[in-house]
C-alpha cells in the first residue's frame, strides 16, 4: 500500500463528501493528476484551491507538493498494475500484504471511548447486508459472549431495521457490517434515525473504500478485502474475521487493566 492510501485509511473518519470525491478522482487519475497544478486541478473538480489545501492538511500533509509527490508512488504502482499479467495468482501475497496493512492500521487506533460504550451498552444490534457479512455478523456475536456480552444478530432485512430505530434507548449500540458501505436504503434509514432517536451509537464494518455509512458512523472500523485472482472480482473476507479478532483480543486487555484500576482504587480507599 502507497504511503498516500495509508493516510487516506487512518484519516477516512475525518474527511467530509466533498474531501472523498477530490481523494477518489486524484487516487483514480494518478497519472493525470501528478502533473497538474493546484489551480489547474482546482478548475477540474469545480473546488476552490483551499478545499484542496485543507484536504492535505486533514491528511496530515504540508502541502499539495507533497500530495503531487505521493500521487506519483501511486502512479507508479498502478503502471505496474497495467503491466502485470492478469492470469497469474497472487493471492498469497496480497493476503500478507494487507494482513500487515490491517495490524498497521489497528496499531492506530485509541479505542478506549469505543470500548467504554461497548462495556456500558445495555443492548446491543448487529445487523448485515449479505449473506457473507451475516456469518461475520454471528462470528462477531460469539465473540463478545466470550466477555459475557450479549448481542442481538438481526437478519439482513430493511423491516428489522427500521425496527431496531424506534425501540432503540440511550447508550445502546447498533454494529452494521457492510461490503461497500454504500447501500442507499440503509444510509437513508439510518440517516433518518439522526433526526428521531439520536439515543444509540452506529459502529460500522466496511471495506477500504470511502463509504456514506462511514460518515454516519459514531465509530468505523474498516477491513480490507483481498481478490482471489486478479481476473475474478471474487474476494476473500477472512482479515474481516482478523479484524474482529484484534478487537477482541484489545478488549480483553483493556477489560483486565479496568479490572486493576478499580482494584487499586478500592484498596486506596480502604487506606
Amino acid at each position: 500500500m502507497s504511503k498516500l492510501k495509508s493516510l487516506i485509511y487512518q484519516k477516512s473518519s475525518k474527511l467530509n463528501d466533498s474531501e472523498i470525491r477530490i481523494i477518489q478522482f486524484v487516487l483514480n487519475n494518478a497519472k493525470l493528476c501528478k502533473n497538474l497544478s493546484l489551480s489547474e486541478l482546482a478548475s477540474k473538480l469545480y473546488v476552490s484551491k483551499s478545499a484542496i489545501f485543507r484536504l492535505c492538511k486533514h491528511l496530515g500533509l504540508s502541502g499539495y507538493s507533497e500530495l503531487k509527490f505521493y500521487l506519483n508512488e501511486v502512479s507508479i504502482e498502478q503502471e505496474q498494475a497495467a503491466n502485470y499479467d492478469n492470469s497469474k495468482n497472487n493471492f498469497d501475497s496480497d493476503l500478507a500484504k494487507e494482513t500487515e496493512n490491517l495490524s498497521k492500521y489497528f496499531k492506530s487506533l485509541d479505542l478506549d471511548k469505543f470500548y467504554t460504550e461497548l462495556s456500558n451498552a445495555n443492548n446491543i444490534y448487529i445487523y448485515s447486508t449479505g449473506w457473507l457479512q451475516q456469518i461475520l455478523s454471528n462470528y462477531l456475536s460469539h465473540e463478545l459472549l466470550l466477555f459475557g456480552i450479549s448481542s442481538i444478530v438481526l437478519p439482513a432485512a430493511l423491516s428489522e431495521l427500521k425496527m431496531v430505530g424506534k425501540i432503540a434507548e440511550k447508550g445502546d449500540l447498533l454494529f452494521i457490517i457492510s461490503y461497500t458501505g454504500d447501500n442507499r436504503e440503509i444510509n437513508d434509514e439510518l440517516s433518518k434515525f439522526e433526526l428521531v432517536n439520536n439515543k444509540f451509537r452506529y459502529v460500522s464494518f466496511t471495506d477500504l473504500k470511502q463509504s456514506k455509512l462511514a460518515s454516519l458512523s459514531d465509530y468505523n472500523f474498516y477491513y480490507p478485502t483481498v481478490k482471489f485472482t486478479n481476473n475474478d472480482n471474487s474476494v476473500s473476507f477472512i482479515l474481516a474475521y482478523s479484524l474482529v479478532d484484534l478487537l477482541i483480543n484489545k478488549f480483553g486487555i483493556w477489560v483486565d487493566k479496568q479490572h486493576k484500576k478499580n482494584d487499586e482504587q478500592i484498596k486506596q480507599l480502604d487506606n
